[in-house]
């Protein structure tokens, strides 16, 4: 359930004005209170408290959502937003906090490019205050990054938000606390399930948070670090950077604790202005280089020299759903796009046009929770329709097919595209269908689930034949391999590919269901994953902000694209295996040239995350969805 504007709240105390956002759990609305301010009105998803899955955990959640209120309530500082009130509205806990207008730290750095030193610091000394007295009220934050620091608008005030997996900590205790990081900016310390807690957690992600303001480069994270990927210092990619700051920053991010600062006050003295020391200096590490030379291109990837940069426009923006768009895919002759959405609908459009052709699942037959993901077949549907292809409103000429939906209702909906009849319901999975696709031939349907399988479903009967198991998390995307893949034994074999919680990609041989390889190297969960045209290359998408490219036959990284500053939620080839596109929670999409791995574009104009890209056959246009509710289309300039 949705508040709509206008909802009374808490006895007519605050009324809904608009909602603001969404994330897995979690909802926020911008409402009034009783003096006409604005406020932040953060509560729990309905649905997800419903949900089977979760309610033998709900009233933990409400515990914990009621627990970060209180956290948030006993710090008063002019630099920690502020909680005005704490209420039940029904079953929902609710947390009423100030609003603050701006924009976070990570939208400013994407907005002006790098801050300057004096700007920066402002800011860190600032959140620096009030991590001082979150720590003297025995709390970490454990969560800080650019994008939890709000500035307030026309101001140069920093404001620390966001203490959703805040924790209390007894000083150098071991404590089992909940494996929650955001890499880059996690201390090594978040990686245990066990460890001593202290206020370094924190210094160590308030250095990184400096480095990445005065860089523009997220930091090399804890887990590369301490499997010996070097982190450089911040000066290799700023030389205007002071050697006090720099030197700081790398005292702040030590990979051993001991060797941190133990307080932030201590840290902050770190940086205080030496009046004899020079204000650049170049390191040891770019000394001996010839001037003009670049830093090698793990260095250079957030930056990238590119010759053939493309041009990409928007040239429409569809704005059907009442939700976010969480699924997009593009029928094999271009011509039709069908999305998915959290409003538990789905769409059929023109592509050329953008005109809403129907909408499936009216009335009965729908699904009765989010639509997660969509899948054209690479055939027609005549074994379901015949004779009625051509007879309804908007496709006309065509026999489009099936079309496949999954589903947070635990279900796999098959769809006749020439009707929007339901053509039947696949039961099985116990728990969300995140992906759906199909093999080449359109006889077969995986789906992968946060029931933590894979299921293999015989299209025409709608039979289960196969279920897949060795993930311990959820899977969230399957693929289908588009031809018959040759191993390096020279067998031909059918391959479905399935990406997972647990921070791993799988390869299954379809016909006896064994698990023939996993590719490891994600220090986050793997979101996404998509096979090249030719079936002999794999992009994954992780929460590590990160894509990495995998040989198939052998199983080894190819390469590892960076550039994103979020969680990487989608990625899609072009069918000539030029160009591989991904979208992020960082609002953007960033294309790449497949063979050097470099980026050749970005585009901005998603408001939100963005969910979900595909490229039509042609490889000219792009779509994109997102939590904006919009879906965008994209055309390559010529």
């Amino acid at each position: 359930m949705v508040w709509n504007p206008g909802k009374s709240l808490f006895g007519g105390r605050y009324i809904i004005e608009s909602q603001l956002g969404e994330g897995g759990i979690g909802i926020t609305y911008l409402a009034r209170n009783q003096r006409n301010q604005l406020r932040v009105i953060k509560t729990l998803k309905e649905e997800i408290l419903n949900h089977p899955a979760w309610i033998l955990h709900r009233n933990k959640l409400r515990q914990d959502f009621r627990d970060e209120a209180v956290r948030l309530a006993v710090c008063h500082h002019p630099h920690i937003v502020q909680v005005e009130n704490v209420f039940d509205e029904g079953n929902l806990p609710c947390m009423v906090m100030e609003y603050i207008q701006g924009e976070d730290l990570g939208q400013r750095l994407k907005r002006t490019g790098l801050l300057s030193e004096t700007e920066a610091l402002l800011y860190i000394r600032q959140i620096g205050d009030a991590l001082t007295l979150i720590h003297s009220k025995g709390l970490l934050h454990r969560d800080l990054k650019p994008r939890n620091i709000m500035i307030r608008i026309e101001k140069s005030e920093a404001v620390l938000i966001d203490f959703g997996i805040s924790r209390e900590f007894i000083p150098n205790v071991i404590q089992r606390h909940t494996v929650y990081r955001t890499p880059g900016f996690a201390p090594p310390e978040q990686y245990e399930l066990e460890a001593p807690r202290g206020e370094y957690i924190d210094i160590y992600a308030l250095a990184a948070t400096l480095y990445n303001l005065l860089t523009g480069v997220i930091p090399t994270s804890a887990d590369d670090r301490r499997h010996n990927v070097n982190l450089e210092p911040p000066q290799y990619f700023n030389l205007n950077i002071s050697k006090r700051v720099n030197q700081a920053i790398m005292c702040g991010m030590d990979l051993e604790s001991t060797y941190r600062p133990q307080s932030v006050q201590e840290w902050l003295n770190l940086l205080e202005y030496d009046p004899g020391e020079d204000s650049v200096t170049i390191p040891m590490s770019l000394a001996s280089k010839p001037r003009g030379q670049l830093p090698p291109p793990s260095v250079q990837s957030h930056r990238p020299v590119v010759l053939d940069r493309q041009k990409w426009q928007c040239i429409q923006t569809l704005k059907g759903h009442s939700s976010m768009v969480h699924a997009i895919a593009i029928s094999p002759d271009g011509q039709l796009l069908a999305s998915g959405s959290n409003d538990k609908t789905i769409k059929l459009w023109q592509l050329g046009t953008g005109k809403l052709v129907r909408q499936l699942g009216r009335w009965f037959s729908g699904h009765s929770s989010m639509v997660d993901c969509v899948a054209f077949s690479p055939i027609s549907s005549n074994s379901f329709s015949q004779g009625e292809s051509g007879k309804t409103g908007g496709i006309t000429d065509n026999n489009w097919g099936i079309l496949a939906s999954g589903s947070w209702d635990n279900t796999i909906k098959l769809w006749d595209v020439n009707t929007g009849k339901e053509i039947r319901t696949l039961i099985g999975h116990t728990n969300w269908v995140n992906s759906v696709a199909f093999s080449p031939d359109g006889k077969l349907l995986v789906s992968g689930s946060a029931d933590c399988t894979i299921k293999l479903w015989q299209v025409h009967t709608g039979i289960e034949i196969q279920t897949f198991t060795g993930h311990f998390d959820p899977v969230s995307s399957v693929a289908y391999s588009p031809r018959t893949a040759t191993t390096t034994n020279s067998q031909q074999r059918q391959l479905v590919a399935s990406g997972s919680n647990d921070y791993t990609i799988k390869l299954w041989h379809v016909n006896t269901g064994r698990n023939i390889s996993t590719f490891v190297g994600h220090t986050f969960f793997v979101n996404c994953i998509a096979f090249s045209h030719d079936g002999e290359i794999i992009a994954s998408g992780s929460g590590d902000n990160t894509i990495k490219l995998w040989h198939v036959n052998t199983g080894k990284e190819i390469r590892t694209l960076t550039g994103h500053s979020d969680s990487v939620w989608s990625v899609a080839f072009s069918q000539d295996r030029q160009l591989l596109a991904s979208g992020s929670w960082d609002n953007t999409i960033k294309l790449w040239h497949l063979h050097s791995g470099r980026e050749v574009s970005t585009l901005i104009g998603h408001s939100s995350y963005v969910r979900c890209v595909a490229f039509s056959p042609d490889g000219q246009t792009l779509v994109s969805g997102g939590d904006d509710d919009t879906i965008k289309i994209w055309r390559r300039e010529r």
